[in-house]
């Protein structure tokens, strides 16, 4: 796929609409970075190793990387789990993106019980309607395209993270949150 891409970039030099040109060069743009996340999120879905890690440390320190005040944490100490640390790690990174992208306030939360961990983030954002809440797990889909600036989505980050908790033998859901954004529940095995 890179070889036509880069034929069409080199094409696009030779048209003299502009206006058509600059259409064309951002579909390029946006096809190029589906390609790019996709392949790496297929090499290292493929090559990372399974090892046991401290959840709620990689919890902790995801958020601290945000720098952002209205993030609250409920997030108990020593809560590990077997699974690949990098993928969980990008799983959440992109659940919090879409909170930090759609919310004022996001509040995660972790709770340990006998043989699940539960992982919670709320947000006060517009949420997502019931009948989109499946859809938006599939590849490339954008609920309303006027909604995300299409140079920084290409519509895989929850289809990724789909993929990621349910590699690891959990499930993620979405809901109405209690300040009426999104709900996003993980569950996962222990």
């Amino acid at each position: 796929l890179r070889t036509p891409l880069t034929r069409m970039k080199l094409q696009l030099a030779f048209v003299k609409d502009e206006k058509i040109s600059k259409k064309l060069s951002n579909d390029i743009t946006e096809m190029e970075k589906m390609l790019n996340e996709y392949l790496q999120f297929a090499s290292s879905y493929s090559t990372e190793r399974t090892e046991t890690f401290e959840l709620s440390e990689l919890l902790e320190t995801t958020v601290l990387k945000y720098e952002k005040k209205e993030i609250i944490t409920d997030i108990p100490e020593r809560v590990y789990l077997n699974g690949r640390k990098n993928l969980i790690q990008r799983c959440l990174n992109n659940l919090i993106d879409n909170s930090i992208k759609y919310s004022q306030n996001i509040l995660i939360s972790l709770k340990k019980s006998d043989n699940t961990i539960k992982i919670v983030i709320d947000d006060d954002g517009p949420g997502i309607h019931k009948n989109e809440r499946e859809n938006v797990f599939k590849p490339f889909y954008k609920i309303d395209k006027s909604r995300s600036d299409s140079k920084s989505s290409v519509g895989l980050g929850l289809s990724i993270a789909s993929d990621i908790i349910k590699s690891h033998g959990g499930n993620i859901k979405l809901e109405t949150s209690p300040q009426k954004g999104l709900r996003v529940k993980i569950s996962l095995p222990f």
